[in-house]
């Protein structure tokens, strides 16, 4: 019975090692093809001459009097001041650097996400390269990012930041979270939402959190002038009620921007807002702000119920929590932004490639999840399996592409709600009994 138990096992170890050796090669290959390649093909950096205006102004003049309402902050500058200057114009070499960054970027936040699971979860050494293989082919194929690289954004920067917090937070280095959590949040404001956790969590990690915060700032101020100082918070933070920040965008998949799609219309001639009635406009906004409040007062609750000291365990899940509720509730969320909940997604499938008997239907939500987020397929096959041309075509909408369509039908939104739910079954034993 020993002996046949035995063979078991290792026929099963046989068959997870080749299987995440597939998915692995699988990965790879759609990693190089849209990471690597097409990121490499040509320097696109709309998204930099969208938000370095305000910094070549400074480095031309040594003021900053103008920027966005949607302004990148402080810690953007402070990384694009020495790029700006080392590359002197030279776009094709920005797009380089950029892109180098980003992979380091992803590199360290894989590497901190493993370290902090690894840590938490206390995965047996003969277990571990399985999951990490996994883990690996996971963050390979997770197809938002790739839009990321392309176009050389600042989510992977937000990314590896929220990963050091973590670990840092797990491992009780307050003052490491809190420099890690500022940085981030002064890049774009909705990591900042992990203060708030915070806040509600850890008093003493939250305390240094404005205090790194202050000091960014002063810093800024110092350098840049107001504009990216003391004035950038109060100018920047929009609020999250009333006609948001990108409410009537069309690729906004947001609750809110969802709420506001079922009451309004988009012009089939080609605009990329969705349009509303005076009464339209009235309910959208109090359906949306309703929700969001019902929202933020379901998750507070959440972390409220928990009774301190937290064991790292809890920390994890409730940060897993957080993580996929703020792109649900934030007023302005794009499929690119799913990029943050690497790490949430990461954390359910390390605890259910560790448990003994895992639930059929959190396998089934994360699945559902992966598959609408875009973690299985390439989006060509993933919006052709949603019949997102045909939607559009049904609707209306001709001057869509089928990914725009499929964005604006919310399908991400759905896979944020599954990885939000199979998020919450997975609540530790220690959290349940609080």
């Amino acid at each position: 019975m020993t002996a046949g138990a035995g063979g078991d096992t290792s026929r099963r170890s046989r068959w997870s090692q080749a299987l995440v050796a597939v998915a692995l090669v699988y990965a790879a290959a759609h990693f190089w093809a849209s990471g690597v390649r097409g990121p490499l093909s040509s320097p696109n950096l709309d998204k930099f001459d969208e938000q370095t205006p305000a910094l070549s102004e400074y480095l031309q003049s040594g003021t900053v009097a103008h920027v966005l309402p949607m302004q990148y902050g402080p810690t953007f500058f402070f990384v694009m001041h020495p790029l700006l200057r080392v590359t002197n114009g030279d776009r094709e070499r920005l797009s380089l650097l950029l892109y180098g960054l980003q992979i380091a970027c992803l590199g360290l936040g894989f590497a901190l996400t493993c370290a902090t699971l690894r840590r938490v979860e206390t995965i047996p050494n003969h277990s571990w390269p399985v999951i990490a293989g996994w883990l690996a082919a996971l963050w390979l194929n997770f197809t938002p990012l790739y839009s990321i690289l392309v176009i050389k954004s600042v989510e992977t920067w937000e990314l590896l930041l929220i990963a050091l917090a973590l670990y840092a937070h797990v491992r009780r280095w307050p003052v490491v979270t809190a420099g890690a959590l500022a940085a981030a949040g002064l890049i774009k404001i909705l990591p900042f939402v992990f203060v708030a956790y915070l806040m509600l969590t850890d008093r003493r990690a939250f305390v240094y959190s404005l205090a790194a915060a202050a000091v960014v700032l002063l810093a800024s101020h110092a350098i840049y002038g107001a504009e990216m100082g003391l004035a950038y918070l109060p100018h920047h933070t929009g609020s999250s009620l009333g006609f948001s920040y990108g409410l009537n965008w069309h690729e906004n998949v947001s609750l809110k921007a969802a709420i506001a799609k079922a009451f309004g219309h988009l012009d089939p001639e080609g605009s990329r807002y969705v349009g509303f009635t005076r009464p339209q406009l009235t309910a959208a906004i109090l359906v949306g702000d309703f929700s969001l409040v019902s929202g933020v007062a379901l998750l507070a609750r959440a972390l409220l119920a928990q009774v301190a000291p937290r064991s790292p365990r809890t920390v994890l899940w409730e940060w897993s929590l957080v993580a996929c509720a703020i792109l649900i509730l934030s007023p302005n969320t794009t499929i690119e932004y799913a990029v943050l909940a690497l790490g949430a997604a990461s954390y359910v499938l390390v605890r259910l490639l560790t448990a003994e008997s895992p639930s059929t239907a959190t396998w089934t939500c994360f699945a559902g999840a992966m598959f609408l987020l875009g973690g299985i397929l390439p989006r060509s096959l993933l919006t052709a399996m949603t019949f997102s041309s045909a939607i559009g075509r049904w609707r209306g909408y001709t001057a869509l592409t089928p990914t725009e369509t499929y964005q604006y039908v919310c399908f991400p939104l759905a896979g944020l709600a599954l990885l939000t739910f199979a998020v919450w079954r997975l609540k530790p034993q220690e959290a349940q009994a609080s």
